[in-house]
């Protein structure tokens, strides 16, 4: 059982020289003190003092790259008033290799979010708009992003459709032509769920080329364009990782933009000619 502490009877007497060199120590140890610790908090007078004010700085407009050329006007395709546009570009038409690019809308033009690796359709960037399904060739153009899908919805502000054995996407003619929907697919139509276990449609973004809200869609032209996961070629689509695509899918809201296509075909000046030709006027490539 514990009682209360008694202090020990027995006193040791202490000289007085030792009591002198005692004390010295300890103002010794006092100074050494004072010398490492930190300045009491607050003003002169140890009162408390007001936070420091340090307002966030406002993004600024790209000074180089795509998203300064999209604030200067030198993109060839209307990305209208896109609160964010996502760039996927080649150095040309025949590339399989590509750089995503996030700009946002600030004060003055867009700045750069982000840039990333990405790949694209084995048969390189096609033709503005007509690019033909088999091709294997990524659409060059501008086009909407207002739905995703995949295996759970990360937080879009986007229509996101949750994949189930049962999701396909519609690549023959008639009401589910290059649309999403769930039911029993037939070939040409995608099996969504199949492609989302082999870790391409883990997260996806739809591009919308050859569909509604951009344009009618006309089968024969291609369908199934997504941003999506996996970084692999493909037959049409851009491939980078889940992680950017689910980043897209957070910061998205419907009409934001995706500008796709080799340099020379997307910007107006000061571009690389593609290899084919030139920008205007090349083989395979229409730009009006």
């Amino acid at each position: 059982m514990k009682g209360p502490l008694r202090r020990n009877r027995r006193t040791t007497s202490v000289t007085a020289p030792t009591a002198v060199v005692m004390i010295a120590v300890a103002i010794a140890a006092t100074v050494a003190g004072c010398m490492v610790a930190p300045p009491p908090a607050g003003g002169p007078s140890g009162g408390p003092t007001a936070p420091a004010s340090k307002e966030p700085m406002e993004p600024t407009p790209a000074t180089s790259g795509p998203c300064r050329r999209l604030s200067d006007g030198e993109v060839r395709f209307d990305t209208g008033d896109a609160q964010r546009v996502v760039f996927a570009l080649g150095h040309q038409r025949e590339t399989t290799e590509a750089t995503l690019t996030s700009c946002h809308r600030v004060q003055g033009g867009y700045a750069e979010e982000w840039v990333r690796p990405a790949r694209i359709g084995s048969g390189g960037f096609g033709p503005v708009d007509t690019t033909q399904v088999n091709t294997l060739q990524t659409p060059t153009g501008s086009y909407t992003m207002t739905e995703g899908f995949g295996r759970v919805d990360p937080g879009t502000e986007l229509e996101y459709h949750e994949l189930s054995p049962d999701s396909h996407w519609g690549g023959r003619p008639g009401p589910h032509f290059n649309q999403y929907f769930e039911g029993e697919g037939q070939w040409p139509d995608e099996g969504l769920w199949e492609l989302m276990e082999e870790g391409l449609y883990e997260q996806a973004v739809v591009v919308n080329f050859n569909r509604p809200p951009d344009t009618e869609a006309r089968p024969g032209l291609s369908f199934a364009i997504f941003l999506h996961a996996g970084m692999a070629e493909s037959w049409g689509c851009v491939s980078t990782d889940t992680d950017t695509v689910v980043q897209v899918l957070r910061n998205a809201v419907p009409g934001d933009q995706f500008v796709l296509g080799a340099e020379g075909d997307v910007f107006t000046t000061g571009s690389a000619t593609p290899t084919d030709g030139p920008a205007d006027g090349g083989a395979g490539v229409r730009i009006d």
